[in-house]
Parts: structure tokens; C-alpha cells; sequence
């Protein structure tokens, strides 16, 4: 493959890859391009595969299965240029770079990082008619990845915390009796551990992964659309926080029994449920008010 220098006066004029590239009738697509994309695909699967742990769980693992697929289908259709084409050595030094540092500090982030930007390069010097609607789906394959559940375990932490902070406050405020060390509580003689299940992590990669997907259904062509995407882990924290106070009632309420059964996890997913569709409604009401104000600046025209 020939790689060209940042040299923004200078046109690639061939991809150096034996012979030239046959087209797909079908796909739009070139030898060259399959090329790429398998080393792409074996470069995925390679990141997969380093640590399994992100299996251990459904809620982890079928966010991270169904990005690549949801970011197809929402980008499409798309147009593929014709001619050759190449990748800017600037790129490949980039993606090199977060590709060895993702391996030597053993960070998931990075090796994703690094592979969603040899991706994007890809469909930026490809895809025809690159939109920035089309740009505010990268976001998508980063989220492809594990990394979420295998780099920010500390975060869990913090989330359960929080979690146990507000919680103390909020049933103090009502008129329970509480005792608070840390995660450990004890609610109206109730004691009640804001264990590591309880951290939000399991949840957070399906939360961000469905509130991205709605932020960009709702707000993809708004001004709003990277301050929404911004709040999204304000959004789990907000969920996981209220999650855990709803299940501290259960355990008043029915007793410790009934919050560590199958209600827990019932009434946990049906909190973080209302507060996605919540959020859901007041995407909505953006989307709203800044048609309104365009009508209302059209008007005045």
C-alpha cells in the first residue's frame, strides 16, 4: 500500500498493492479495500479476544456485539469514490502510536481509540460525500469495544460511592435512621452493602451505547448533539445513583429478602429504563424548541 506524506497539495495517484484494484460491482468496494478491512477485522478481533472478561455478562457484551452492526446501518446508504486511493502517513503514525501505547500500558481504550481511527481514515479518504451527520457516528465503533468494562473498573468505585453519599442524604432528608462507612449502610436497622455488583459498571456500556444511538436518531443534525453525548455518563451516573436508592426502599419496604432476589434486578433495569426514556423526552423537547426557532427565524425572513 503506498503512503503519502501530509502534503495537502500533492493527490495519491495509485494504491501500490500489486495489481491494480478490481472494483465490486455490488459494494462499491476494491481489492485493496477488502485488504484493508480484513486487517482491520483481524486487528478487532485480536482486541476482542486479549481479555474475555467483558463476556462474563450479557449487558456487556451485547453493546459491544451490536455497535459495528448499528453503525452500518445507520450510516447507510453510502457511495464509495472511484479511482485509487491511499492512506496519509500521518494516520498510520497515529494509529501506530495509540496501537503500541493501548499494548504497553494494557489499556482497551487506546487499542480502540487507535482502531476507530484507522477506521474513520479509511471512510474519510473512501465514503463520498462524507457529511458531518455521518462524522457524529465515529463515536459508534469505539464503542465496539470492552473497554468500558476492562479499563474503567476504578470509575465502579467512584459510582458506588456516589451512590452510597446520596442514598444516606436522601433517606436521612426523609426521616430514616442512617449509618454510612463507605458503601455499607444501614438503613432503619436494615444493613445494606453497596457492593461492586452495585457499581453501575455492568449497565454503563448499555447506557452509553443506547444513549448514543438515540442522541443521534433525536439530535443528529442539532446544535446540542456533543453536549447530550458529553452528559451521557452524567446520565449513568444519574441512573445507577437512582438505581440503588430504589433498591434501599425495596429492602424497607419488603425486607432485605425481597431487594436480593430477582426484584433486584427487575426493579434496578427498570429504573435505569425510565431514566434512559426520560432522557429520551427531553432529547425530544430539544429537538423541539430548535425547530421552533428555526421556523420562528424563517418567519422573520
Amino acid at each position: 500500500m503506498k503512503i503519502t506524506g501530509a502534503n495537502p497539495g500533492r493527490q495519491p495517484s495509485h494504491v501500490a498493492l500489486g495489481k491494480p484494484a478490481q472494483g465490486n460491482a455490488a459494494t462499491g468496494l476494491k481489492r485493496d479495500d477488502f485488504i484493508f478491512l480484513g486487517v482491520l477485522l483481524a486487528g478487532a478481533i485480536w482486541i476482542w479476544v486479549r481479555d474475555l472478561a467483558w463476556l462474563s455478562a450479557v449487558e456487556e457484551t451485547l453493546p459491544v456485539l451490536a455497535a459495528l452492526p448499528l453503525f452500518i446501518w445507520l450510516g447507510a446508504p453510502r457511495r464509495f469514490k472511484e479511482g485509487t486511493w491511499s492512506l496519509p502517513f500521518h494516520s498510520l503514525v497515529t494509529t501506530a502510536l495509540l496501537a503500541v501505547g493501548g499494548w504497553a500500558l494494557d489499556m482497551t481504550l487506546l487499542l480502540a481509540a487507535g482502531w476507530t481511527f484507522a477506521l474513520w481514515t479509511w471512510i474519510h479518504q473512501r465514503v463520498s460525500g462524507e457529511t458531518p451527520l455521518l462524522r457524529r457516528l465515529a463515536v459508534l465503533p469505539l464503542m465496539a469495544f470492552p473497554w468500558v468494562t476492562l479499563d474503567l473498573m476504578p470509575v465502579g468505585w467512584w459510582f458506588r460511592l456516589s451512590a452510597s453519599w446520596v442514598a444516606d442524604h436522601a433517606y436521612s432528608v426523609a426521616g430514616f435512621s442512617v449509618l454510612r462507612e463507605g458503601t455499607n449502610l444501614v438503613v432503619s436497622g436494615i444493613p445494606i452493602e453497596v457492593a461492586a455488583p452495585c457499581s453501575g459498571m455492568n449497565s454503563l456500556q448499555a447506557i452509553l451505547m443506547g444513549g448514543l444511538v438515540l442522541t443521534w436518531i433525536e439530535l443528529g443534525k442539532s446544535r446540542w448533539y456533543w453536549w447530550i453525548v458529553a452528559s451521557l455518563p452524567l446520565l449513568a451516573w444519574t441512573a445507577n445513583t437512582i438505581r440503588v436508592c430504589s433498591i434501599i426502599a425495596m429492602a424497607v419496604v419488603w425486607g432485605p429478602d425481597a431487594a436480593s432476589g430477582s426484584l433486584h434486578q427487575i426493579g434496578g433495569w427498570a429504573v435505569v429504563l425510565a431514566v434512559i426514556g426520560g432522557w429520551s423526552l427531553l432529547a425530544k423537547r430539544l429537538t423541539g424548541l430548535q425547530n421552533l426557532g428555526t421556523l420562528q427565524q424563517a418567519t422573520k425572513r
